[in-house]
């Protein structure tokens, strides 16, 4: 007889996302004794459907429509006729399935499944991976859930205040379980290779900026600290790692890319687009800078360069100040080009003084950010909600 726990994962994309990576990891270290995972993707272009299936996670494609903030009436007609259908294609998957909890990352997923969860009394979690950066979508969002999730679990304290600040729900149903990584699988088969870029100098300080071209990531006030009277004279190399997430950012790619014509940065400031693997950008890398000019609830990328044992400089924003200590296990900086530029130029300078950040940086994946912690709280949580008691 199968006892298992089937748990479906909801997923809007199938490119490999710092949510997405979250996601994989979680998959695939469950105990498989107790859980059957079955992750839904909307197609299967993306690195994520590769990643999950090669894992040999069951993995099945259901169409889901991509919405940003429209104010299109036709647009907005034709996403929630597909909502009413999709949550009709889940009821019967779900049935089928023997599903008992369902697990989502964000709002936009929990709509297509959020009625079918309902009918058939199952449990829905749904996981804060971000902060929303408007009022309005905080209380709608809050709303919601308190309505329908069984449980929230928040990456950081700063993402559960986005539900717990504006719900007048009583039910103590949200829980922080920081987002972590497997340092050592997360390094396995890793081999480096030479980087090569124009006027490359062995003296070179190599800057990494890792993350979606996007307005709210930061890019380019980072460009534009680079290009400060503070640090524009020297010997630094930005890398910005990373692509267009959606069509509505390829004005912001176009300004970062006039800003560096008209500074003339094109050989200080590369634009390697998009890759698969970017632990070679980290580990070439004498700086990793990451600087969301609005709330980042706990990004992933940070913990990835601390497996590297990377110098991280990251601005003072959402939930990184859960996973960084200022001047312990890397640096701070206020959300302002200037201040970002004097911090570039103190560990600049002292860059050859710093050994013992980096081994604070991995020793907060060894430790505190382990995938062991994580994924227990998290099985802990599932057999909660079930009413069940895990068998030690």
């Amino acid at each position: 007889m199968n006892n298992k726990i089937n748990i479906a994962y909801i997923s809007r994309t199938s490119n490999l996302t710092g949510a997405e990576k979250i996601t994989l990891d979680l998959v695939k270290a469950l105990n498989k004794d107790k859980f059957k995972p079955i992750v839904f993707l909307p197609d299967n272009k993306g690195v994520f459907y590769d990643e999950l299936t090669s894992s040999e996670i069951d993995t099945r494609i259901i169409e889901m429509p991509f919405l940003r903030i429209t104010y299109n009436p036709f647009s907005l007609m034709k996403f929630f006729i597909n909502i009413i259908v999709l949550n009709r294609k889940f009821k019967k998957i779900f049935e089928n399935e023997n599903i008992k909890i369902v697990s989502c990352n964000t709002i936009h997923e929990a709509l297509f499944i959020f009625r079918a969860v309902s009918f058939l009394k199952l449990k829905l979690i749904i996981c804060f991976k971000n902060i929303l950066d408007k009022k309005w979508k905080k209380k709608i969002r809050a709303k919601f859930c308190s309505k329908f999730a069984a449980r929230i679990i928040a990456v950081s304290k700063k993402a559960e205040l986005d539900y717990t600040r504006f719900t007048n729900s009583k039910k103590e149903n949200s829980v922080v379980i920081n987002d972590s990584i497997d340092y050592k699988d997360y390094l396995n088969g890793f081999k480096s290779f030479e980087i090569n870029y124009p006027g490359k100098n062995n003296l070179d300080f190599i800057i990494v900026n890792i993350g979606s071209i996007q307005e709210l990531k930061g890019q380019l006030m980072l460009l534009q600290a680079i290009n400060s009277d503070i640090l524009k004279n020297y010997q630094i190399k930005v890398f910005l790692v990373g692509e267009i997430y959606h069509k509505n950012d390829t004005p912001y790619k176009l300004k970062i890319i006039d800003f560096i014509k008209e500074n003339a940065l094109e050989n200080k400031v590369f634009m390697p687009g998009y890759q698969k693997d970017v632990r070679n950008y980290l580990s070439f890398s004498d700086l990793f800078v990451h600087c969301p000019v609005i709330d980042d609830a706990f990004p992933r990328v940070i913990l990835e360069a601390f497996c590297l044992s990377k110098i991280t400089l990251a601005t003072r924003t959402g939930g990184i100040p859960e996973m960084i200590e200022d001047g312990f296990n890397g640096y701070l900086s206020e959300i302002d080009k200037n201040h970002l530029a004097e911090k570039i130029e103190f560990i600049y300078k002292n860059r050859d003084k710093l050994s013992m950040i980096k081994e604070n940086a991995l020793n907060s994946v060894k430790d505190k950010f382990s995938l062991k912690t994580q994924v227990r709280q998290t099985e802990d949580i599932y057999f909660e909600i079930l009413g069940k008691e895990r068998n030690r």
